[in-house]
């Protein structure tokens, strides 16, 4: 009897965030009679406990704790030996797990290197790149960031997601606006504070879900003394990060994502499969998602006068909110479905083992 073969993921994070969402989605999508998945994150988190709960087997380096927390991923290299002895295949994400993906490399490990964001292109990253059995890119658009640097396989997949059951109708919902990530100055929320300040008076909400790093406190300093120089303390919202998602898609009339930099952004599919229509700046990201004025918007990058239009135009046009809503449901289900995307991955694990 053929066993299935074992993948090992290794993560730097299991925060809700969109690179530990994908993994997710895929490590749950499996047919273990194919697949076998385990994973190592560099702390514990919610997807940890997720996968576990799941039963997929999860190694951790313990809490996210103060200032370790940073290091805690290098600190996996040491774990190396003992996890590579249980896995066919070493799957790591993002390019924070490069120094990992090396070492393994070097140890004799067969292993596929996941590029899921646009980095500076070092010599370690480029190292594994050109080591690496098969290189992964997220997109279109980050394959073409890193087309210069050679590799001895590569492949785009595309992020994926699984899709809930059940979208919520539009009388259901609270008038609010959403936008999902860290909250600093490449995700653009300037922009998008900027633009909900010029609507106002507005019969909405304004909410900027996202953890707050070390070098963006004063970004968001100024962000908050924008609010509170203007007088909207109660429209517009800092509510963190948060750990229920799907609970606020269900609730959210319409998504912004002010980002200036992305590859494909997961928030902006998850909010399209419950239904919410989405406004995005006009980069190579959203655009290979985004059909502008047929499954959402988007808007030249810095003009806080256009993303205010569009966010007018959805929040006063219940006809446009409906058709926007059910196009963007149908570009998830068609084409970033986990379900119809775990085929690739499996298929891709097996050319790499046969190559093997």
């Amino acid at each position: 009897m053929i066993r299935p073969l074992r993948v090992l993921h290794v993560m730097h994070d299991s925060r809700r965030s969109g690179v530990p969402a994908v993994v997710y989605a895929l490590l749950t999508s499996f047919d273990r009679t194919e697949i076998m998945p385990s994973v190592f994150f560099a702390y514990d988190g919610v997807y940890a406990d997720d996968l576990r709960r799941a039963g997929v087997e999860v190694v951790t380096l313990g809490d996210r704790t103060p200032l370790l927390w940073r290091v805690k991923r290098f600190l996996g290299i040491f774990l190396l030996p003992w996890l590579l002895r249980k896995c066919d295949i070493m799957h790591a994400h993002s390019v924070k797990m490069a120094p990992m993906a090396l070492v393994a490399k070097l140890l004799g490990a067969t292993v596929v290197f996941h590029l899921h964001e646009k980095a500076d292109k070092g010599w370690l990253l480029r190292a594994i790149m050109a080591r690496a059995d098969r290189v992964i890119y997220c997109a279109e658009n980050c394959a073409e960031h890193y087309a210069e640097i050679p590799v001895r396989s590569s492949q785009v997949i595309l992020n994926a997601i699984r899709l809930p059951e059940k979208q919520t109708p539009v009388p259901t919902r609270s008038r609010s606006v959403v936008m999902f990530g860290s909250i600093n100055a490449n995700k653009g929320q300037d922009l998008l504070v900027k633009a909900f300040a010029a609507l106002q008076p507005l019969d909405a909400v304004l909410y900027l879900y996202g953890t707050i790093g070390l070098s963006a406190r004063s970004f968001v300093a100024g962000l908050r003394e924008f609010v509170g120089t203007n007088g909207l303390k109660d429209v517009i919202r800092f509510p963190g990060p948060t750990q229920n998602a799907p609970d606020v898609f269900k609730r959210a009339y319409l998504l912004v994502h002010s980002s200036l930099n992305e590859c494909l952004s997961i928030s902006l599919l998850e909010a399209m499969a419950y239904g919410v229509p989405v406004v995005a700046n006009d980069i190579a990201g959203m655009r290979e998602i985004i059909i502008d004025g047929v499954n959402g918007f988007v808007v030249p990058v810095g003009s806080v006068e256009s993303m205010a239009e569009k966010m007018k135009l959805l929040l006063t046009d219940v006809e446009l909110w409906e058709r926007i809503s059910s196009a963007g449901l149908r570009t998830v289900a068609e084409q970033f479905d986990m379900r119809t995307r775990v085929v690739e991955f499996v298929l891709m694990y097996q050319a790499v083992a046969g190559a093997k």
